[in-house]
């Protein structure tokens, strides 16, 4: 795959740096640079492949087994700056069965519980846009994409426990994200200057309404909660 980036502001204008916001509440455009290059455009030429393993499977309606994904992101070193590096992620999660039930189309589903593991690493130049986003619906759940920063190695954690209620389940969850100390190495080291925690953690209770879950969440780097609405499962 070859990939050109260009990094715009709210003006459709090639950005080189992004914003920062100085202590006295003043703009300035000295921030970290948007891309690898330096120039605002990147060219970058990766290889993708990855491996699943998924022997799920539904009994009633409830999803259990196991569902394992590797992946790797190999960087050629064609493009600006020859970007030459390996991005890799594994995901573990296994859906336990906690009750047997007799098995049919009438029938009440088991109740369920989710564990759940992602480590991503990275190795070589990457610019901020490629590094793994710390935080958000399918990392860290109630915090916002990259709230928790941007690092080059990630630990995710996550446990949920379903329990059946009339033609759907309710749920709830915790989870937390960690950079392992290695958002200082990301170029420009966007998460330190934007005075993010590098880890978080989260906990909340949903139910399943069709298609859509309701969950309130709270995180817990800020004590606060909210009331959030997403489509599909996270795991």
């Amino acid at each position: 795959m070859f990939e050109e980036i260009i990094t715009r502001d709210e003006n459709r204008r090639i950005s080189v740096n992004g914003l920062l916001l100085s202590p006295d509440g003043g703009i300035s455009i000295n921030g970290p640079p948007t891309t690898l290059s330096g120039t605002g455009i990147d060219h970058i030429a990766t290889l993708q492949a990855n491996i699943t393993r998924d022997n799920t499977k539904l009994v009633n309606g409830a999803v259990v087994g196991e569902k394992n994904i590797f992946q790797v992101d190999q960087g050629l070193g064609i493009g600006n700056n020859f970007p030459l590096f390996n991005r890799h992620q594994l995901s573990l999660t296994s859906f336990i069965q906690l009750k047997q039930v007799e098995e049919g189309s009438d029938k009440p589903q088991p109740p369920v519980l989710v564990l759940h593991g992602r480590y991503g690493g990275c190795i070589g130049d990457l610019p901020s846009y490629d590094v793994f986003a710390l935080g958000g619906p399918n990392s860290v759940r109630g915090y916002s994409m990259g709230e928790l920063g941007a690092a080059k190695n990630i630990l995710e954690l996550g446990a949920e426990i379903r329990i059946p209620v009339k033609n759907t389940h309710v749920y709830a969850f915790a989870e937390h994200g960690n950079d392992l100390g290695s958002s200082k190495d990301v170029k420009g080291n966007p998460t330190g200057l934007y005075r993010k925690m590098g880890h978080g953690s989260s906990y909340g209770l949903g139910v399943k309404l069709g298609m859509v879950r309701a969950e309130y969440t709270v995180r817990h780097n800020r004590g606060t909660g909210a009331l959030f609405l997403r489509f599909g499962e996270r795991y």
